[in-house]
């Protein structure tokens, strides 16, 4: 009796303990299941929300929420990722895991809400998932052989596209991007490639939705012959080395103790060159090279014998060397890149510049009356001319004070005027330069000084400076206020 008595009691007690879970049952969220009770006054936890669209190929889903809140969205078969919004309220859910990735679906929908500490779940959010539209497939013409090669082929124009070529470990072993629908791409592998190994070239357009095309295969070839010897009949000389060799190759100029000292590639015509700023082979130094291009191997060696380099041609110097600035002009060698500078007795560098075209103009900086400088010439690959000296001449008179034309406000700050050409115009506060440029060809000048915040009222000088002449006398003229 007392069994059958104590079995009814169990039968009850868990018939009451259904009817409790029917009447206080657990609280849900699209799901994931936490503990009820009694949250009469407790704040919901705002809404989240996305940004942007959420397509099939979106490795991750990045929106807003309140700040610290715990942030879940679940797939309809109960599969969930959860992430924390950041101090910003900022969100960065990954989905694409290396172990167990999402593989999206255009149509389906995924459940969004949120929970931040102290409040109680948000609404739940249905995000819609949109199919991707995949990169059209691109063409592809020429070889990639097991010490790379040239590929080249079109795409979709009027956009941003990248082109990878992987191996088959997925390595990028080259790529190009393109914005014209044509690309390019030189494949210089990083990762090594075999002979019949099949690479796959795809395309990937850049915007939202939009994913990587469909592969184009490409088989790695086999290298064929050798490449072609260089030649060096252009000369090899203590600062520049000249040769030929086949078009695309790479030629590398090694020294007598082996060390590589310079790689260099030929142009299209198969001319290649080794120009260097300073000294670098020795005299009778004996220099090995060899090319290699695509496809082939590495060429026999060639030996060449280092010979002094010649003297750059001196050039001619027109014009004078001002204390205020020299302002010299003249020619040097046509049709090579020159360096003409201007220095003083004891090489000190005092300025120079760069000519292509066999003209040059030099007209800067201040200098000591009287005092012997020269001018010389340094062609690419040859050794500095011998110089051309010049003697600085001190100023002579004054330079006419500029006009100011109409007047300066304090918001607009704009000052225009006339002075002689191309002299220097030199605005001032009472302590220190507020801006400096030169005038125009035929002397008028417009100066923005709108962002020295000038003030009404302020009285600034302004002069002028002509190379060969003095400074001129100051004129002052006074801000005044916006019209």
């Amino acid at each position: 009796m007392l069994f059958k008595t104590q079995n009814r009691q169990i039968i009850v007690m868990i018939v009451l303990g259904l009817l409790t879970s029917a009447i206080f049952p657990f609280s849900a969220s699209a799901g994931l299941v936490s503990w009820g009770g009694d949250t009469a006054g407790v704040e919901k936890t705002k809404t989240p929300t996305i940004d942007g669209d959420l397509y099939d190929d979106d490795p991750y889903l990045r929106g807003w929420a309140e700040p610290d809140a715990t942030v879940t969205f679940q797939r309809s078969d109960g599969t969930y990722r959860v992430g924390t919004a950041k101090w910003d309220g900022e969100y960065m859910i990954y989905h694409d895991y290396d172990r167990w990735p999402w593989i999206l679906k255009g149509g389906e929908q995924l459940a969004l809400w949120a929970q931040a500490p102290g409040k109680t779940v948000s609404d739940t959010v249905y995000i819609p998932v949109l199919p991707s539209v995949q990169t059209s497939k691109p063409t592809v013409t020429g070889n990639v052989y097991i010490n790379g090669g040239w590929l080249s082929g079109t795409t979709e124009p009027g956009k941003l596209v990248y082109i990878r070529l992987k191996n088959n470990s997925g390595d990028v072993v080259g790529s190009a991007s393109t914005e014209t629908g044509f690309y390019t791409m030189q494949v210089k592998p990083s990762y090594p490639i075999t002979a019949r190994e099949k690479l796959q070239l795809v395309a990937e357009a850049m915007g939202a939705g939009i994913r990587e095309s469909d592969p184009v295969t490409v088989t790695v070839l086999p290298l064929k012959g050798k490449t072609a010897a260089p030649t060096v009949a252009g000369g090899v000389y203590e600062r520049s080395l000249r040769g030929l060799t086949e078009p695309g190759s790479v030629v590398t100029i090694q020294r007598a103790s082996g060390l590589e000292s310079q790689v260099t590639s030929s142009r299209e015509d198969g001319t290649f060159s080794v120009d260097l700023n300073i000294d670098s082979y020795k005299l009778g130094e004996k220099l090995k090279l060899t090319a290699v291009t695509y496809g082939k191997t590495v060429s026999d060696p060639v030996y060449a014998i280092v010979q002094p380099s010649p003297k750059s041609s001196v050039p001619t110097v027109s014009g004078n060397v001002y204390s205020n600035g020299p302002w010299i002009s003249g020619s040097t060698e046509p049709n090579t890149r020159v360096f003409v500078r201007l220095k003083k007795a004891d090489g000190t560098h005092i300025l120079g510049d760069w000519t292509t075209n066999g003209s040059y103009s030099i007209k800067s900086l201040r200098t000591v009356p009287m005092e012997k400088l020269y001018v010389t010439a340094m062609a690419d690959g040859k050794k500095e001319s011998d110089p051309v000296p010049v003697t600085t001449i001190p100023t002579v008179g004054k330079t006419d004070a500029p006009a100011i034309i109409g007047h300066v406000d304090a918001v607009n700050g704009i000052l225009t005027g006339k002075a002689e050409p191309e002299s220097e115009i030199t605005i001032n506060r009472p302590n220190y330069q507020l801006h400096s440029q030169p005038s125009q060809t035929d002397g008028s000048f417009s100066i923005d000084l709108h962002w020295y915040q000038l003030r009404v009222g302020e009285q600034l000088t302004v002069t002028a400076e002509t190379v060969g002449k003095g400074i001129s006398d100051e004129v002052t003229f006074t801000v005044q206020p916006a019209p």
